[in-house]
């Protein structure tokens, strides 16, 4: 299933059913949106890479972390995230470390080298 999720200025992350934006094109050019992405719940990377892009754009955490435990976007799939997204953009980088550490309460330093230890999932 497809769904649109929008960071608003103020840091809330909003879904929107697909019908109501796809109905008009420009929907999400408003100066109270900040960025806006489809999410496809058969593509689980699209999960993460909303989250990861919303918080390095300063979306609230906690709205983030109720998406992330809804979605199962947690440490144990991280892994598979990572390996299906080798080429992460300057955004998702530094929004990825903010995970770790707001999200998950974690160190980034210790988290990598922990996932680096334990090589790539079965």
């Amino acid at each position: 299933m497809k769904w649109f999720y929008y960071l608003h200025v103020n840091g809330d992350l909003i879904g929107k059913n697909p019908l109501v934006a796809d109905r008009d094109p420009t929907y999400f050019d408003s100066p109270f949106v900040r960025a806006h992405w489809l999410m496809d719940t058969d593509d689980r990377s699209t999960a993460w890479s909303l989250l990861i892009e919303a918080l390095d754009l300063a979306a609230g955490v906690a709205r983030v972390k109720d998406l992330a435990a809804q979605w199962g976007c947690n440490l144990e799939d991280l892994p598979h995230y990572l390996i299906r997204n080798p080429d992460p953009t300057a955004k998702q980088r530094r929004g990825l470390r903010r995970f770790i550490e707001q999200v998950l309460g974690l160190d980034v330093e210790k988290t990598f080298d922990n996932l680096l230890a334990k090589g790539p999932p079965k």
